[in-house]
């Protein structure tokens, strides 16, 4: 096969593979306009699975989830994850990541077989791995983040993209389900 027609042959895979990202960013607008998901205190969405969620951690490991940082201290490091079972496997993701005022992303590391990525965080991003990315732990993101202003109890927080209105992955399966996912919050500096 030429180099033409393998770039063909992955195009069309990718345009499989995002139509169903697509399809709910276009009808999320409806969606919301006849039946809203209950809001809570947390912020999640209502028929989520629970197996499945988004977490900014500053460690490695992920597992925390508040930081505080040393007088002047200006950098930071953050790590995105995705936890789901093992038995999963991811084909694409699709999350916002609200930052606190005061903090900018400096440097952003991905994972290697993220081959495709649309949007931003501040308004949402959609992502597709290749090939899939089985769980429980996916890194998605290493970030370096670059204080600008005093942080006192600074929350990150992981919501809906605001265009499609969905935290989401799609499984490695055919049609490429979507699954609704829930999120934690990180906070730094966090108050006593």
């Amino acid at each position: 096969m030429n180099g033409t027609g393998m770039m063909r042959k992955i195009s069309t895979v990718l345009i499989l593979v995002l139509l169903p990202l697509l399809a709910l960013s276009c009808a999320g607008e409806k969606e919301t306009e006849t039946e809203k998901p209950a809001a809570t205190k947390e912020e999640t969405i209502n028929f989520v699975d629970d197996e499945v969620s988004y977490g900014l951690f500053f460690d490695e490991e992920g597992t925390k989830r508040t930081i505080r940082l040393d007088k002047g201290q200006d950098q930071f490091m953050g790590y995105l994850f995705l936890m789901c079972p093992e038995y999963k496997e991811i084909a694409s993701t699709q999350f916002r990541l609200v930052m606190p005022e005061g903090v900018v992303i400096e440097n952003d590391k991905y994972r290697m077989d993220r081959v495709m990525s649309m949007g931003t965080f501040q308004r949402g991003i959609s992502e597709r791995y290749m090939p899939c990315v089985p769980g429980p732990k996916l890194l998605l993101h290493t970030f370096t983040f670059r204080v600008t202003a005093l942080l006192d109890n600074a929350v990150f927080t992981i919501l809906p993209s605001f265009d499609a209105r969905f935290l989401a992955v799609a499984e490695c399966q055919e049609g490429f389900p979507m699954i609704r996912a829930s999120a934690y919050k990180a906070v730094v500096n966090p108050s006593d």
